[in-house]
C-alpha cells in the first residue's frame, strides 16, 4: 500500500462513524451472552499453547495480509493464523492458553443479518486474575502499521466511556479501506487490550 498523511489525532466524522460500527459489533457480542471485551460468547475447543510472541506475531501476519474483503472470511483468517475455529454462539472462535499471560482468543462474526459476507474479526488477551489486559503495546501496532500506508485517528472515545485508536489503509483499486481499531486497556497508558480488523467498502466510506 502507498503511504498516506498521518490523520491529526482526535475523532472526526468517518472515525466516528467507524467507531459507531464497531460498538454495534460489541453491542450484538454482548447480545449472545459475552462479557465484553473478553470474547467469544461460548467456548471454543482449546487450541494450541502459544507464547505472547507468537500470538503477536499470528496478529500482524493477519493484519499484513489484508487484500481484499474475503481474507477477513472464517476460513481465510484460520489459514492465516494458523488455527483451527470452531461456532460459538453467532461467532466462530479459537482460544488457547498464551503462556504466563493467561489466554489469547480469536472470533470472526459478521454484524448485519442483510450483509452476510461482511466480516469482522477479533483478537484479545484474557489475562490471568490480577493481571493487566495488554496485548502489546500501542506504539508497536502504531509504527507497523504506519510502515504499511496506514492512516491513524488516535482518541476516539466509545459509548461506554472507553478509549480506541482507528487505523485505516489506503483505499485498494476497489475501494476497499481496511480498518484496524485498536482498543485500549482500561487502566490507563498506550496498552492494546484488543483489536478488531474490519473491511470498509465504498458504501461504508460514504
Amino acid at each position: 500500500m502507498t503511504a498516506t498523511s498521518q490523520v491529526p489525532t482526535g475523532g472526526d466524522a468517518a472515525a466516528e462513524k467507524v467507531a459507531a460500527q464497531f460498538d454495534r459489533i460489541a453491542a450484538q457480542s454482548s447480545a449472545t451472552g459475552a462479557s465484553a471485551p473478553t470474547q467469544p460468547a461460548a467456548a471454543a475447543p482449546e487450541g494450541p499453547s502459544l507464547q505472547p510472541n507468537e500470538w503477536i506475531a499470528r496478529i500482524f501476519q493477519l493484519v499484513d495480509g489484508l487484500k481484499s474483503p474475503s481474507d477477513l472470511e472464517p476460513a481465510q483468517v484460520a489459514r492465516t493464523i494458523g488455527l483451527s475455529l470452531h461456532l460459538a454462539g453467532s461467532e466462530q472462535a479459537a482460544r488457547g492458553a498464551l503462556g504466563e499471560q493467561g489466554a489469547y482468543a480469536l472470533w470472526v462474526n459478521t454484524l448485519y443479518r442483510e450483509r452476510p459476507g461482511k466480516w469482522t474479526a477479533g483478537l484479545s488477551q484474557e489475562p490471568r486474575a490480577g493481571q493487566a489486559g495488554c496485548l502489546f503495546p500501542l506504539e508497536r501496532l502504531r509504527n507497523h502499521l504506519s510502515d504499511h500506508g496506514y492512516s491513524a485517528n488516535e482518541g476516539v472515545r466509545q459509548r461506554d466511556g472507553g478509549e480506541r485508536t482507528l487505523y485505516r489503509s489506503a483505499p485498494t483499486a476497489d475501494g476497499i479501506v481496511f480498518v484496524v481499531s485498536a482498543q485500549l486497556a482500561p487502566a490507563g497508558g498506550e496498552c492494546i487490550q484488543e483489536i478488531r480488523i474490519n473491511a470498509n467498502t465504498p458504501e461504508d466510506e460514504a
